[in-house]
């Protein structure tokens, strides 16, 4: 361990884990490289506010500690970085955390908040997981058309995610910003005929990907009655509609 390192001094398991990850920024790093090896210029756009210095700092302390490894190859500038088979092991401990935000925080995105598909993904796959939804065979593909293309599936036993662009069952072609307003939009005020998101597939796996998500995002929160702090339902998340293009038909 690094003597620089704040300590706490408690002989106490949990403190001994924020010591090497409870610094600011860095289970963020370690939820952007959950999904698979990311480049310093990837993370950097997904930390949306980081500095360079700091996310460098971060990732040293991190491979230091043996819960990241940097891939670099001669000649080559690019360097990989991924998260080690004990980074791996804190997967679980962000879906908690996750879960946790989702109960008791959830609201829309504030004026000037950063929205990253891949994080609001997450977000759902961790609401079905908790929701108990099973969706047999279900394969849903996000193509994000200013960002990226994302695969949600569910294999019998668990919900997964995984940044590709494999064929699906129902696909979901929308901007940044129109896939967060319409996830984040409270499920009844849900529209199908926003200008920039579209949904293909066949009638049945459509059917079941829209009753599906019908928990998100209150999850829980809906069924109980309970309203979380900030609560989604108190409107649309769909009010900033300016600058909108229409997606290709």
């Amino acid at each position: 361990m690094r003597q620089d390192r704040q300590k706490y001094a408690h002989f106490c398991m949990l403190a001994r884990t924020l010591e090497q990850v409870g610094d600011r920024w860095t289970l963020l790093v370690m939820r952007d490289l959950a999904h698979g090896p990311m480049r310093f210029t990837d993370l950097i756009v997904r930390l949306g506010g980081i500095t360079p210095k700091t996310l460098t700092q971060r990732l040293r302390r991190l491979e230091a500690d043996g819960l990241v490894e940097a891939e670099r190859e001669p000649g080559r500038r690019e360097v990989w970085y991924r998260l080690t088979e004990s980074g791996l092991d804190l997967e679980p401990a962000l879906d908690e955390l996750m879960d946790w935000g989702l109960r008791h925080l959830m609201g829309p995105p504030d004026p000037g908040e950063a929205s990253h598909p891949e994080h609001l993904l997450w977000a759902l796959r961790v609401t079905l997981e908790r929701e108990h939804k099973r969706v047999a065979g279900a394969k849903w593909a996000f193509h994000v058309v200013d960002d990226g293309s994302y695969f949600l599936s569910y294999d019998g036993e668990a919900w997964n995610l995984e940044r590709s662009d494999r064929d699906a069952d129902v696909t979901i072609t929308a901007t940044k910003g129109a896939l967060t307003r319409w996830l984040t939009t409270p499920p009844p005020l849900r529209r199908l005929d926003e200008r920039e998101l579209r949904i293909d597939g066949r009638s049945h796996p459509r059917r079941a990907f829209l009753k599906a998500i019908e928990i998100f995002p209150l999850g829980r929160q809906a069924t109980s009655g309970r309203r979380p702090a900030g609560s989604l339902m108190r409107g649309s998340s769909r009010a900033d509609d300016q600058g909108s293009r229409s997606l290709p038909r």
